[in-house]
Order: C-alpha cells, then sequence, then structure tokens
C-alpha cells in the first residue's frame, strides 16, 4: 500500500532519492525552505519509527524506563520522554501519545524501530505490552511552519493539543491527528493507514497551497532542521549525550519516581554539570565540514564537534554540534576542523536570516 503514497509523491513532482527512498526536493528546494521557514509546509515523515501497542502494563514500563512522566497520560494527550541507558544517557527521544482504545503511539527517530523494541524488551519480563512496529501499517504525514495550523484547519481537521491527538476521518477511514511534527512541538502529524496515505496527501498538499505552502523535500527540511536548533536521533541523539545538555529538558520530569538512568540525570541537574549544549553555525563557503568528526577549537582546545550539516545550492550551509560550554559558547568564536581553521561564531536558535 506504500505504492499509493509513492505515486502521489511522484505526481506532487517529487525527486526521489534511490537510497533511501525519500522525497529529496520538489522542484524548488530554496523556495521548500523558505516555506519551512516562514510559511507552511507538507512532507512525508514515514521514515520516523511508529511503534503502538495496547497492553494493560506498557505505560508503566514506559514510565520504569524514560525520563517523563507517561503512566499518567490520558486519551487525547501526549508527552515528549527519553529512553536512557543506566548511564543517563540518550537511547531514544519519543513522542508518546493516547489514542484511547488504540493505545499508545510511540514515535521516535528515523529506522529506530527496532532499537526501540529491543531497548523495550530487554526490561519486559511478565507485563503485557502488546508494542509493536507498525510502520507497515501506518503513514505519517506532517505539516509544519508557521501556518501549518491554519493549514490543518483548511483540511477540515480538528487542532490537538501540543503533543496531544484528536481522531478525525479520512476516506471514510480513523486517523489520528498529532500535536508533533515528528521532531517538534511546532508542528502538526497524521497517522494514517497506508492505504489511505496517497489520497490524504493530495488533501494535505491542496491545504498547504492555500496558505501560499507546498510540499518540502528532505533537502529543504533539514537545513530547517538546523536553522531551528532541533536535534535528531543518531546525529545529536545517541549514546554519547545525555537529554540535558541535548536541550530536551521539557522531555524531563525532576520530581518523579525511579527511572533507569534517573540518578544520573538528576545529579546532572541538581548540580549543575551540564557542560555541552548543542549550538548552530554558519559555514564559510567551500569548507568541507564532515558531521560527527569536525572539530571546533578554541584557544587551541578541543571544543566540541558538529554534528549535522546541510546546505541547498545558492543558499548558506549550516550546522549544529555540541560545544564544551566552559570553554565556548553562544557568541564565542572557534575554529573549524583545526586550531588555526576558518574562524566561526556560535549561534543561538532560531538562526536568523
Amino acid at each position: 500500500m506504500r505504492d499509493d503514497l509513492h505515486n502521489a509523491l511522484l505526481k506532487s513532482g517529487a525527486v526521489i532519492d534511490g537510497a533511501s527512498a525519500l522525497p529529496l526536493h520538489f522542484g524548488a528546494p530554496k523556495a521548500e525552505l523558505h516555506a519551512a521557514l516562514n510559511v507552511c509546509t507538507v512532507a512525508d515523515r514515514s521514515p520516523l519509527a511508529r511503534l503502538i501497542g495496547d497492553g494493560p502494563d506498557l505505560a508503566d514500563l514506559l514510565n520504569r524506563l524514560s525520563t517523563n512522566t507517561v503512566d499518567a497520560l490520558e486519551p487525547g494527550h501526549g508527552t515528549a520522554t527519553v529512553l536512557t541507558t543506566s548511564k543517563g544517557r540518550i537511547v531514544e527521544r519519543l513522542f508518546v501519545t493516547h489514542l484511547g482504545d488504540a493505545g499508545l503511539l510511540l514515535v521516535g527517530g528515523t529506522g529506530r524501530a527496532a532499537a526501540v523494541l529491543e531497548h523495550v524488551n530487554k526490561f519486559t519480563f511478565a507485563e503485557q505490552t502488546g508494542l509493536r512496529d507498525c510502520g507497515d501499517d501506518y503513514g505519517l504525514l506532517a505539516l509544519g511552519g508557521p501556518l501549518a495550523r491554519e493549514a490543518l484547519i483548511t483540511l477540515g481537521f480538528g487542532t490537538p493539543s501540543p503533543l496531544g491527538a484528536v481522531d478525525e476521518m479520512h476516506d471514510g477511514t480513523r486517523v489520528h491527528v498529532l500535536g508533533h511534527d515528528g521532531y517538534s512541538a511546532d508542528g502538526f502529524s497524521v497517522l494514517v493507514p497506508n492505504g489511505q496515505a496517497g489520497s490524504l496527501w493530495q488533501a494535505m498538499v491542496l491545504a498547504v497551497s492555500k496558505t501560499d505552502g507546498r510540499p518540502a523535500g528532505e533537502l529543504a527540511l533539514e537545513v530547517a532542521r538546523l536553522r531551528r536548533g532541533i536535534p535528531a536521533s543518531g546525529s545529536e541523539l545517541n549514546e554519547d549525550h545525555n537529554p540535558l545538555e541535548a536541550g530536551l529538558w521539557d522531555a524531563v520530569a525532576f520530581d518523579k519516581g525511579c527511572y533507569v538512568g534517573q540518578e544520573v540525570v538528576a545529579r546532572l541537574n541538581t548540580y549543575d554539570k551540564v557542560s555541552r549544549r548543542l549550538v548552530g553555525l554558519r559555514i564559510p563557503e567551500v569548507q568541507l565540514v564532515v558531521a560527527g568528526t569536525t572539530k571546533l577549537y578554541r584557544d587551541e582546545k578541543d571544543a566540541g564537534v558538529v554534528t549535522s550539516v546541510a546546505g541547498l545550492e545558492g543558499a548558506e550551509t549550516v550546522a549544529i554540534g555540541y560545544v564544551k560550554t566552559r570553554i565556548a559558547d553562544i557568541g564565542d568564536s572557534v575554529h573549524l576542523g583545526a586550531v588555526d581553521g576558518p574562524i566561526v561564531t556560535l549561534h543561538a536558535f532560531p538562526m536568523k536570516d
């Protein structure tokens, strides 16, 4: 049934990446970036992990494995939380939404469903969770940008609370409208059965066009993500980092009971031991930057590392990375790639034009 969405994307002018099968762009990457930052976009977010479970013990188990309060969620409500290791490091950031009789929905990073299942199953003994990867059953289509709410209303759908959900109907089938776009609570997404994903895509494209928005591909969306300073699984969110230095403070409940890694995360906060933070960088032209290996230096000291970099032809290249706050912080200048490399300034988010 994924073929229906694929065909709909092609009809919208998508140029598909052969390796990932994702739309790279829809013919105008710079215009897509402008829409993502200033107007409205519709995007295929189906590669994000989607898991669902309706077992009676799932909420309690997730509460014991992650940083935020999950077991008190009521139908239609949701929260962001982080699965952590015993050392308080990030396994995965999840958006958890109570879908009523459909169960709990977990949305995580691209291609991370198996890793989330493996981690949860490692701590599952007699618990009945019913947790499964539902990616083969459902697509995830997202609305982003300042006018995303207007596009959702034009579509005829109700507006969920941030991180929450409302049920709507499309082509006679129930869909779940979510109060996040798969990356943050600043947008919306729709969990739709794959058989109806193509027709819903077409309806969302029409709704977005009425706001002067447009479909957007991965090239523009990645630049927009970095401009906004939103961390992503695998690059910023991994076991090298903890939730606080990744800026996921809203996903941590410091007053909840014990969870795996809780003591470490609590100490980081109590004793002000968060030693790194995410920052933005504007990359000089023709400067080669390799995410994950390009180091940052200040006063000949290792100041941090670039974790993601993206740019468009004819547009500025931007990056985000972690810096050690005892060495460098927002507003400081650092050297890129070597102690005598090009000088760049560390920016707060969002990075403005």
